[in-house]
């Protein structure tokens, strides 16, 4: 299934699921179920109310709630959502946590002159930081080199302390496309990336979570950035130096790890940062991302607001 937070032309976000090409309103489905079954599972009305993919995944109810939503009878008498009218968010827009991590794809170490690291170098983004998957982004005004990354992302779907590599995946929910937007000139002032990393916009993600089922485990996976048409980024999961699993294995040994946690994977070569010259992104620019068999993300990059 694939999960997803939408609105139409009036009113807020909702939450929605796609199952086999069509689009569902959850609190639809959620009604259904809760007909047919006769119960309430805790949390998952409160979630639905919130749009909230981070408070469903963490309600009590949910397990209970998506199992029977993966079998037909949820979804009978349910009308599909006109997928033309809907207007896209990011699919989970208030994780606990947002974890970033850098220089994990080989060939992209290499192309930023940086030696392969034995642990993940992490930082944080913000949830300001989120924006839809295909919202314009404001370019701030104090920074004159912004960059784009095409990073994996991994949404967390039960609670992870301390666990190990082999088991780290069964912990993991799904996946979704994240454009780590980053203001090269801002990230390097200091040793710490975060001024970088956390400007309003610098994190489109969507345009869905996919569960880990629909797609298996992320061995080989293509991602790729078009500028304005123009293939920059191209890689595959396989080049990652610490995997998912790993990187989930690590992350749960410095803290618990919660339902709707994000952490953004490393990006592969080609950012904008490595050409030569440096080719930073402007007004009017589109950035366009794809990884194979999770969606596409495209977004244009529009003035500071203070021009």
């Amino acid at each position: 299934m694939e999960f997803l937070r939408y609105k139409r032309a009036q009113g807020g976000y909702r939450l929605g699921v796609k199952v086999a090409g069509a689009a569902y309103d959850l609190a639809d489905c959620y009604r259904a179920y809760r007909n047919a079954q006769g119960r309430r599972p805790p949390g998952v009305s409160a979630a639905l109310a919130g749009a909230s993919l981070r408070a469903l995944l963490a309600s009590p109810g949910a397990r209970a709630f998506l199992d029977a939503l993966r079998g037909n009878g949820v979804r009978d008498g349910v009308r599909p959502l006109d997928g033309a009218a809907l207007v896209l968010g990011a699919p989970l827009h208030d994780p606990g946590r947002f974890i970033g991590i850098g220089l994990n794809y080989r060939s992209h170490a290499r192309e930023m002159g940086q030696a392969i690291s034995s642990e993940p170098p992490l930082f944080a983004k913000w949830a300001n930081a989120i924006a839809g998957p295909y919202d314009d982004v404001t370019l701030p005004a104090c920074s004159q080199a912004v960059d784009y990354e095409v990073e994996l992302g991994v949404v967390i779907g039960r609670r992870a302390w301390q666990v190990a590599g082999r088991d780290a995946l069964d912990y993991v929910f799904g996946y979704t496309v994240i454009n780590d937007v980053s203001a090269r000139d801002l990230q390097f002032r200091t040793g710490q990336w975060l001024a970088g990393k956390v400007s309003d916009g610098f994190a489109p993600m969507g345009p869905v979570v996919i569960e880990k089922e629909d797609v298996g485990p992320p061995r080989d996976w293509l991602l790729e950035t078009w500028v304005n048409g123009d293939l920059r980024q191209q890689g595959r999961t396989s080049d990652m130096i610490h995997d998912v699993a790993a990187l989930v294995s690590h992350l749960s040994h410095l803290v618990a790890l919660e339902p709707g946690d994000v952490i953004a994977t490393g990006t592969p070569p080609g950012v904008g940062m490595s050409r030569t010259p440096p080719c930073y992104l402007g007004v009017g620019d589109v950035v366009r991302m794809q990884i194979a068999g999770i969606g596409v993300i495209e977004n244009r990059f529009v003035a500071p607001l203070s021009q």
